[in-house]
């Protein structure tokens, strides 16, 4: 069940505003003779900015940190910098 009065204050506010704007901006670029460029511009940003996500590998190193830390296998910082090691 949708709450239409939220749904409305969502359409008309500040931010869907903006957002509007904003995609008003990038069809009129990507329409002009800049148009490519800015589509690979853009490629090239988002590539950047996509999240990584933790590899298998990744996953694997952290339960096992996990583990570790439940059954007590850990240094302070205070006895890892006396050198002490596991």
């Amino acid at each position: 069940m949708t709450n239409k009065g939220h749904d409305k204050e969502l359409k008309n506010s500040p931010a869907d505003a903006a957002i509007s704007g904003l995609l008003d901006k990038v069809k009129i670029i990507a329409r002009g003779p800049q148009g490519e460029l800015f589509s690979r511009v853009l490629d090239t940003f988002l590539d950047m900015s996509e999240p990584e996500y933790f590899s298998p590998e990744d996953l694997a190193d952290i339960q096992e940190g996990l583990d570790d830390l439940r059954q007590g296998r850990y240094l302070t910082l205070e006895e890892y910098r006396q050198g002490k090691r596991l």
